[in-house]
């Protein structure tokens, strides 16, 4: 895919081999992992939308935040000209696929306010029916420990990696 620039943001080459999210073969991010907000965002849209693996997000933001940062990233159109709705016919058409293809992605969002590691486990019933690998924690509370939501991971069957992505 090469680097590109998107809405202001810098998106790292990344090579996704067996699944496993990897920068490059030197620079690997282990379970539990702290990953820049590009790198989650452009990983968010690889996995669920490209090669329909199943990821759940859990944001500090408001789901619709979210999906505002997701969008121009998979239209590839600036967010401004999508907010202004100033698209020619083509980028009509081409938003509308590609809007469709995010809709129909195995992207799953649980954006209430966390505040106990039992807040995330509530999400646990469809992280194992749908067979969820991967799941990105936004801004995890102080009051909640690392460790345990790695733990709870590994006795589920996911990896864990935690982020900071800024919302307006």
């Amino acid at each position: 895919m090469g680097n590109q620039i998107i809405d202001g943001y810098q998106l790292p080459s990344i090579d996704i081999l067996d699944d496993k999210l990897e920068v490059n073969p030197s620079d690997k991010y282990e379970n539990g992992s702290t990953l820049p907000e590009e790198f989650v965002l452009d990983t968010i849209i690889r996995f669920g939308v490209i090669k329909q693996i199943p990821v759940f997000v859990f944001p500090s933001g408001t789901a619709a935040q979210l999906m505002n940062k997701l969008i121009p990233l998979q239209t590839k159109i600036e967010k401004e000209k999508i907010k202004e709705g100033n698209l020619s016919p083509v980028e009509w058409k081409s938003f509308d696929r590609k809007m469709k293809e995010l809709y129909d992605a195995p992207i799953w969002v649980n954006d209430i306010e966390i505040e106990s590691i039992e807040n995330y486990k509530s999400a646990e019933d469809v992280i194992i029916n749908e067979n969820i690998k991967y799941v990105f924690i936004d801004s995890l509370p102080e009051t909640i420990d690392k460790s345990e939501i790695i733990k709870w991971g590994e006795n589920v069957g996911f990896n864990v990696y935690f982020t900071k992505i800024a919302y307006e």
